[in-house]
């Protein structure tokens, strides 16, 4: 079922119930003013009978009969019964036994001096007269409201007959007006059905730009524009992966050739070998290193989050780059000693954080001519801070907002041993830590690097 006839039959169901509330107490009410107005009128046809028999002497009970029988009003055929103390007829304009009563009935009437009741669809009023005697008359009128109920049966009849009309008439403009509501997300689906990733730049027209309709629009266009960044991004990787593979590639295929070329001793063949053997370690490490960025780009790294102490992870960290190179020189030290060990703890992977921090350490010490880095560790209530400074070739201010690009490499760094890729590394993993990386930096100078990480 479309979404256009779901709002059209939601919408012709609820004015439906709504009509068919209304159409219901509407009659509901007809009828209890029917039955209440047919009450009085044969409450005061009781008592007018009772004053003309009582009252008026000169009016006989046969003139009085007569008078009942041919009067012209909606209280057609009304029987009226007079009892008097005993409970005997003292007056009927119809036949008495032609006229429902019983001394159980007079008996109440008589207890509650008036009484409304209802006999073989007979509306029926019972009420108490005193003459001046102080005599005591029970009247009893009954009738059936023949008028009454033919203008509530019209009424009826003409509410249903509306009722269907209008659902009719709500389930046919409920269609037009749920397809021109949705004619603008129609338009919408027909736009994306023509994108596709050689057309990613197109965007949606957004109307108005108010409407629900307009910002969902507003949304997808959005939602194109990070696709297209994704898919640049894509490209670019693509392209500098190929690029940067296909260096090691070609030298290890140059060796190869220049090593065929003409017969060689043992040592000029050992010599290449080693050769080949570096080029192979570089390869290895670039297809490692292109490997981990895929996976953090994806998410596609199977560790769970525990809490984890910063400097325990910067101490193996130290340890690890000191062994490596031993012209490092790694100083690691505390702004000032928390009194909680909580605040040295962030929710993550111990793993991450240690390639995040042998990065960043390491670049501090390679890029630097004294191969030194200084790492403060410092705190507030709600982070764990690091800063990771040096005193190297830094970055120009026109490359800091494309460093943590994957491959994107400082002019002043080409000379330098590396592919570009650690610094991307950094990023997604500190967004993974739900953090933050600030940079800043002076060509000559040096560069610092401020990680900020919540607490546990």
């Amino acid at each position: 079922m479309t979404i256009r006839t779901k709002i059209a039959l939601q919408f012709s169901l609820i004015v439906a119930t709504i009509l068919f509330i209304f159409s219901l107490s509407i009659y509901y009410l007809s009828e209890n003013y029917r039955q209440k107005e047919f009450y009085n009128s044969l409450r005061d046809r009781a008592i007018t009978t009772s004053q003309l028999l009582i009252k008026e002497k000169e009016i006989d009970k046969k003139l009085l009969k007569i008078i009942d029988q041919n009067t012209l009003s909606s209280l057609y055929g009304v029987q009226v019964l007079v009892f008097n103390d005993s409970n005997q007829v003292a007056y009927s304009n119809y036949e008495a036994d032609t006229i429902y009563y019983s001394p159980e009935l007079l008996n109440r009437i008589r207890s509650n001096e008036y009484l409304e009741t209802v006999f073989a669809d007979k509306q029926v009023v019972g009420t108490m007269y005193s003459d001046t005697l102080s005599k005591n008359y029970v009247i009893l009128a009954q009738a059936d409201d023949l008028y009454g109920k033919q203008k509530l049966s019209n009424i009826k009849n003409t509410m249903v007959i509306g009722f269907v009309s209008a659902v009719l008439l709500t389930v046919f403009f409920g269609f037009i007006f749920a397809g021109q509501s949705l004619k603008p997300i129609s338009d919408i689906n027909k736009e994306i059905s023509e994108i596709n990733i050689q057309s990613i730049t197109r965007k949606l027209k957004t109307g108005n730009n108010r409407d629900e309709i307009a910002v969902l629009a507003i949304n997808f266009n959005k939602m194109l524009d990070r696709l297209e960044q994704s898919v640049e991004q894509q490209k670019s990787f693509v392209s500098n992966a190929s690029h940067e593979l296909r260096t090691p590639l070609a030298a290890l295929k140059s060796e190869i050739q220049v090593a065929l070329e003409k017969d060689r001793n043992e040592s000029e063949y050992q010599t290449v070998l080693n050769t080949l053997l570096d080029d192979t370690h570089r390869l290895i490490k670039l297809s490692n290193g292109l490997l981990t960025l895929a996976k953090y780009e994806s998410n596609d790294i199977g560790v769970k989050f525990k809490p984890t102490r910063i400097d325990s992870v910067l101490f193996n960290v130290q340890d690890e780059l000191l062994q490596q190179h031993l012209d490092y020189n790694i100083v690691i030290d505390f702004e000032e000693i928390p009194d909680d060990d909580n605040w040295l703890q962030v929710n993550g992977s111990e793993q991450l954080l240690h390639t995040l921090f042998l990065n960043l350490i390491e670049n501090a010490c390679k890029y630097s001519p004294n191969k030194h880095a200084d790492v403060k560790l410092y705190f507030n209530k709600a982070n764990c801070l690091v800063r990771i400074s040096d005193k190297g070739i830094g970055i120009p201010d026109a490359d800091l907002k494309q460093i943590f690009e994957p491959f994107y490499r400082s002019q002043n760094a080409t000379s330098y041993k590396g592919y570009g890729i650690g610094l991307s590394i950094c990023k997604r993993i500190i967004e993974m830590h739900n953090g933050t990386i600030k940079i800043s930096s002076i060509v000559g100078e040096g560069s610092k690097f401020l990680i900020s990480m919540p607490h546990c």
